[in-house]
């Protein structure tokens, strides 16, 4: 009880220091053996979101304004879009486009760092938070974006309602193939890695690659009996070949968990196994209320798992689910109209009941 005890005490302590609205995400992109591709992507925050999916069709002229008031970058959506929003903004958190492309905006503190908002070459500027939308609207592939965000300013934009921080991310982008790239801005400048499929919040990118190394042990196999002066020893229950695996909920260690069971699971066949699989693994990653705390000028605020989001990038479903509601519900963006035509539609992510399902009224005789 003394160990659980200073183990809380040290994690109040790492979380304390973080700002309030503190976020905790998880990402990770499975593969199956027809070579769907899924993404699946939980959202932890401390106040309410408020998230809607929308349902953005292409055509669609943006300008992503400067602090002044002035135009920075302005372009026309080539793709139509399906992605969910926060507190209300006019900015996607997380979605995918009608080529495949996906974009998660994650967390990142302590590390994020972006450019002033630039006084001259306005046209090339834009908002962090604006930034995924751009990439969604716009592009097909990470090869293209890769060429044009160098080209970019990404500006760091103050929001009042998280008493105007400069917001803190990163981005995941993956292809429709599932070949991803993972987007930093730092105190290194912009930095792209090549994607293993897996993304937290900080530290860097690099630095959870490199601590992967020290997890290359882990085996989904159970580690056999060792026989020790004549007598058998076996291993303790199931999952042996794991022990190590850490399972708190600091970003390092939700980085090897979900890497860990995304590469070691068997990935089935199809999209709708791979869908089923990520839920599994987020459910790995998924913080209750009261689990982790911010205490901040008297208050205490709870980071937990809002809602997950599960793209299906081969057959351009979305689904996702909320901390009240755990039921999966979807949206499929091929019965919808994607074109300029089409209209903007929205719907909250919140309410809609509990998804508990009664089968009472199922039961029948043993025959």
């Amino acid at each position: 009880m003394k160990t659980l005890s200073l183990y809380i005490s040290i994690v109040l302590v790492i979380f304390s220091t973080a700002p309030v609205s503190s976020i905790a995400c998880t990402e990770v992109r499975l593969k199956s053996k027809d070579n769907s591709v899924v993404v699946g992507r939980s959202m932890e925050f401390a106040q309410e979101l408020n998230s809607n999916v929308i349902v953005q069709p292409k055509g669609q002229k943006r300008i992503s304004k400067l602090p002044d008031g002035s135009n920075g970058k302005k372009w026309t959506a080539k793709y139509g879009v399906i992605y969910l929003d926060g507190f209300g903004l006019d900015i996607a958190v997380d979605g995918f486009n009608e080529v495949g492309l996906s974009v998660g905006e994650l967390y990142f503190p302590g590390e994020a760092k972006f450019a002033e908002p630039p006084k001259k070459k306005k046209s090339r500027a834009i908002s962090n938070l604006d930034l995924p939308l751009f990439i969604l609207q716009n592009f097909a592939t990470i090869e293209k974006i890769r060429k044009e965000l160098p080209k970019l300013t990404v500006w760091g934009e103050k929001l009042e309602v998280l008493n105007n921080i400069i917001v803190p991310v990163h981005y995941a982008v993956y292809q429709e193939d599932g070949k991803g790239i993972i987007i930093e801005y730092s105190n290194e400048g912009l930095k792209i890695f090549d994607s293993v499929g897996i993304m937290t919040n900080s530290p860097k990118y690099d630095w959870h690659l490199t601590n992967l190394r020290n997890y290359v042990n882990l085996n989904a196999e159970n580690v056999p009996p060792v026989v020790i002066e004549g007598i058998s020893f076996a291993g303790t229950g199931q999952g042996t070949g794991l022990k190590g695996i850490p399972g708190d909920p600091t970003p390092p260690s939700r980085f090897v968990r979900a890497a860990a069971m995304a590469y070691l699971s068997q990935k089935g066949d199809t999209a709708a196994d791979i869908v089923n699989l990520s839920e599994h693994i987020l459910n790995n990653v998924d913080i209750p209320i009261g689990l982790v705390r911010d205490f901040e000028n008297g208050e205490t605020f709870h980071d937990y798992t809002q809602w997950i989001v599960i793209k299906d990038l081969t057959n351009k479903i979305l689904y996702y689910r909320t901390y009240e509601n755990m039921s999966l519900r979807s949206v499929d963006m091929n019965k919808l109209d994607m074109s300029v035509e089409g209209k903007k539609l929205t719907i909250p992510v919140n309410g809609r009941g509990s998804g508990i399902v009664d089968v009472t009224a199922d039961l029948k005789p043993e025959e």
